[in-house]
């Protein structure tokens, strides 16, 4: 019983996760959009007031929103894809369901530990039981990958934008950096769907993850 109600709640959290993700998606569309019209001087969002400028201003309001919207979504689902792991007695995890998310928040291990919970999830929930800190499928690879250069690429366009002796050059040299860093951060949104959607097939399908789930 306690098996069916988690995967219940995996399917709904499964759900609640790609419907916001989606959402992310095509928020940072919008946004990067801005960011293109912006480095090549078409608008300028801080004295443009015309319909396309504000607009724009709405979806980079947006994008913060939906992005910590996802953050909770996508948090929700990994801790009950980690819990369905120890509700099936499966020995040899590294990962809690709570520091599975909670690595997500510490500065530096960040950039690992994440990927690494991801990793043993993925490997686990497809009945792998001896390899769950093994070789990484290409799904959870690329997400992590693009994740952090997502990251990375759009912070140093922030900082470029923000810098208090750059003229109108840095803040279109800082728009077109954040563009490419936005549609990375996109790009990461679609595969972490592909990797939620496969750890909730594998979960709910005994017929990959026999080992684990029989």
């Amino acid at each position: 019983m306690q098996y069916d109600e988690g995967q219940a709640k995996l399917r709904s959290r499964a759900r609640v996760a790609t419907a916001m993700l989606w959402a992310f998606v095509a928020v940072a569309a919008i946004s990067g959009l801005g960011e293109v019209l912006e480095a090549s001087g078409t608008i300028d969002i801080a004295v443009d007031t015309s319909p396309l400028a504000m607009a724009i201003g709405l979806a980079y309001l947006a994008f913060s929103l939906v992005f910590l919207a996802c953050v909770i979504a996508v948090a929700m689902w990994i801790h009950r894809a980690h819990s369905n792991l120890r509700d099936a007695a499966v020995d040899g995890l590294e990962f809690t369901p709570g520091w599975a998310v909670g690595w997500y928040f510490i500065p530096f291990a960040n950039l690992v530990k994440p990927f690494q919970a991801m990793r043993e999830l993925w490997n686990a929930s497809h009945g792998e039981a001896t390899t769950f800190g093994g070789e990484a499928p290409s799904e959870v690879k690329l997400w992590w990958g693009t994740w952090i250069a997502g990251n990375i690429v759009s912070n140093i366009g922030m900082r470029i934008v923000l810098m208090e002796d750059g003229g109108p050059g840095s803040v279109m040299a800082g728009n077109a950096i954040g563009a490419a860093g936005t549609a990375l951060l996109m790009l990461a949104a679609v595969l972490l769907v592909r990797v939620i959607a496969g750890v909730t097939r594998a979960q709910r399908d005994g017929s990959t993850a026999v080992a684990v789930f029989a």
